[in-house]
């Protein structure tokens, strides 16, 4: 758990290093706080609302005293505006404790999500060290899919996806619906993610079953999407952002597969850059066939929702749109993994082969003096 610990704090620290919670932007976190985001980011609800209800219920002499504390020495005596220093907002008295509950709803999101993908590997029966390790993998990797943008709530996306993937599996309906009302309130395009969960279903489930399940689920998310964005329907901004000819133009340019940039304090490779896409397709080669047929028939679900999408909707290489791929290339990590702890395994029993016949053979030999 430590070490998970550890791992969660490492990424969420490199996110918070890079982008914060979106500071001098039209959806900044004190506007998401009182809802006057442009649109589409004021869809992305949970955590403001949870951080609003929580400053609600905390007695005004706590309010008052955390504030205190928070103002006695600045920056010092503000932990978020000392080590995060464009974290402005953290400082402004009438967001601050707000700022931290949101803060801290995120971290323990990815603190879960290490735990949730590694259900998600037990649950394929996947070997048990690799499923513990393919956590670490994809945290530490996090922060660098946020390359044009990082959110509070992007987090939260990755811990209910993979919740979702979990559920699913298990047959879980009732336990997936009330996940996919939250988990819509995060961010609205888990509407389309149930799509990717039909496979799993149907290994618990008819056909029939399934197809009324997973209806029943987008009317759910439906619902909630239309609730919110009538709630929002006013605000600057649109429901979507098209954005297919700057995107295909940026797609097109060799320079835009070179570029670097600086994560966790270090220059990196960056979004599309060819040694990533490299390692990617190195990734998948090795682990893809050792899924499951349901995980894979998910994965391409998730591939043939998101390219069409991310390249009409997205901007530039913001990797975090390809979330719905998330939980297979998770799958994928573990696979690879596994395989290459097995292989290291047999390499160290045919290494000790030899070894071991030249101790049985001087054990046979007789001994001089």
């Amino acid at each position: 758990m430590f070490i998970y610990y550890m791992a969660a704090a490492s990424s969420f620290g490199g996110f918070m290093l890079k982008w914060q919670f979106s500071e001098g932007t039209h959806y900044t976190l004190p506007m998401m706080l009182d809802g006057t985001a442009d649109r589409p980011f004021v869809y992305r609800q949970l955590l403001p609302m949870v951080a609003n209800e929580v400053e609600a219920l905390i007695p005004g002499r706590v309010q008052a005293s955390f504030l205190t504390k928070l103002a006695e020495d600045p920056p010092v005596s503000n932990p978020l505006h000392r080590y995060f220093p464009n974290a402005s907002d953290a400082a402004n008295p009438r967001y601050a404790l707000r700022y931290f509950v949101v803060y801290a709803l995120s971290f323990l999101s990815m603190f879960l999500t290490m735990f949730l993908i590694r259900a998600v590997c037990l649950e394929y029966e996947f070997d048990k060290t690799a499923a513990t390790l393919t956590p670490l993998v994809i945290a530490l990797i996090f922060p660098l899919i946020q390359t044009e943008g990082g959110y509070f709530y992007d987090m939260p996306e990755l811990m209910f996806m993979a919740l979702g993937t979990l559920l699913a599996a298990r047959g879980k309906t009732v336990m997936l619906a009330l996940v996919t009302i939250v988990a819509t309130l995060n961010k609205e395009s888990y509407l389309l993610f149930i799509l990717t969960l039909m496979p799993l279903m149907v290994t618990r489930f008819s056909i029939k079953r399934t197809a009324l399940t997973s209806g029943g689920l987008l009317v759910v998310a439906a619902a909630v999407n239309m609730v919110i964005k009538h709630k929002y329907a006013l605000n600057n901004g649109s429901v979507m952002e098209f954005q297919l000819s700057s995107h295909l133009q940026y797609l097109l340019n060799p320079r835009n597969y070179l570029r670097t940039e600086i994560n966790y304090g270090m220059l990196m490779t960056k979004g599309f850059n060819l040694l990533n896409l490299l390692l990617v397709a190195l990734v998948v080669k090795s682990g893809w066939h050792g899924l499951p047929k349901h995980a894979r028939q998910q994965g391409l679900i998730a591939i043939v929702l998101t390219v069409p999408l991310f390249i009409a909707f997205c901007y530039r290489d913001e990797l975090r749109n390809l979330s719905f791929m998330w939980v297979t290339f998770a799958l994928v990590v573990c696979v690879t993994i596994s395989t290459a702890l097995a292989a290291a395994r047999v390499r160290g029993q045919d290494e000790s082969r030899p070894n071991r016949a030249r101790h049985d053979l001087e054990s046979t030999l007789p001994h001089t003096q």
